[in-house]
Formats: structure tokens, C-alpha cells, sequence
């Protein structure tokens, strides 16, 4: 089934929207511009300002709500359901061990590769530019870090 992009921007704008308003009430931090709530606000920001563009284009195409395209089976859907599961499993396990920056560009592009049918060239593109945006976000601009594993004694 497709949905509409009108529909799917709705949800994305409505979900930051809930977003920012819970993080409001966060408490800020001791000697900091910044409190809790604003890695949250940042992105129910992004969300709202995104969702409001897609159901814009959504809008403007005019189409249909809802479009059957064929029958997914129940064993791909577990499939899928499954991989997700093992790879946020991996993930938590493997961290610690080997490092964000090892696992998680490992994660995604196993998971985006074979969710994506095969293609392979994407998978491992969008992996390590979407681990160091996370990297970057999590390290530059919050302060937080993240686990480095079995590089911190390389780095450090």
C-alpha cells in the first residue's frame, strides 16, 4: 500500500509538534545555554518544518490517499520485523566492544542493503553519511559522547 505524502507529512508534522510540546517542560541543565529539551526541540522542529513540505508536494500531486500496489507476505514483513530487531540487538551488543563508529555505519548498511533489495552502493553511502551526521550532532553540537570501543585507545 502507498500512502499519500499528504497523509505521511501530516503524521511526521503532528509527531513533532507532540514532540516539542512534551519536551518543554525538561529541565535544564546546571551551567548550560541548553537543557535536555533541546536536542528534542531541534528535531520535532525538523519534523514539523519537513512534514509540512511533504504534505505540501503531497497536496500539489493531487493523487489518491491510499494505493493498493500488491500483497506483501506475512513471512517478509516477520522477515523485515526480524532483521530490525537483530540489528538494534547487534547494535546495543556491539557498541560497547567495537565503537559507534564502527557498528552503527556496519548496521545500517547491512540493514538498508538488504531491505533495499541488494543495492548495495546506496546502502553504504547513506550508512556512513547518516553515522557521521549522528556523530557529528551527538559530539559537536550536544557535547554527548558517543562510545568509541576498541578505538579509544587508538584515539586517545
Amino acid at each position: 500500500m502507498r500512502i499519500n505524502d499528504l497523509l505521511l507529512g501530516l503524521v511526521m508534522a503532528l509527531l513533532g509538534a507532540v514532540t516539542i510540546w512534551a519536551s518543554k517542560d525538561f529541565p535544564p541543565l546546571a551551567r548550560q545555554p541548553y537543557g535536555a529539551g533541546t536536542f528534542p526541540t531541534i528535531i520535532g522542529t525538523f519534523l514539523v518544518g519537513l512534514g509540512l513540505l511533504l504534505s505540501l508536494r503531497g497536496w500539489q500531486q493531487r493523487g489518491a490517499l491510499f494505493i493498493w500496489q500488491g500483497q506483501v507476505t506475512l513471512s517478509r514483513t516477520l522477515t523485515c520485523l526480524l532483521a530490525v530487531i537483530a540489528a538494534v540487538a547487534g547494535y546495543v551488543l556491539l557498541t560497547p566492544l567495537l565503537g559507534f563508529p564502527l557498528v552503527a555505519p556496519l548496521m545500517l548498511a547491512l540493514l538498508i542493503g538488504w531491505l533495499s533489495d541488494g543495492r548495495w552502493g546506496m546502502a553504504v553511502i547513506v550508512a556512513i553519511v547518516a553515522s557521521a551526521v549522528v556523530w557529528s550532532v551527538f559530539a559537536l553540537l550536544l557535547h554527548v559522547p558517543l562510545d568509541l570501543g576498541i578505538l579509544e585507545e587508538v584515539i586517545y
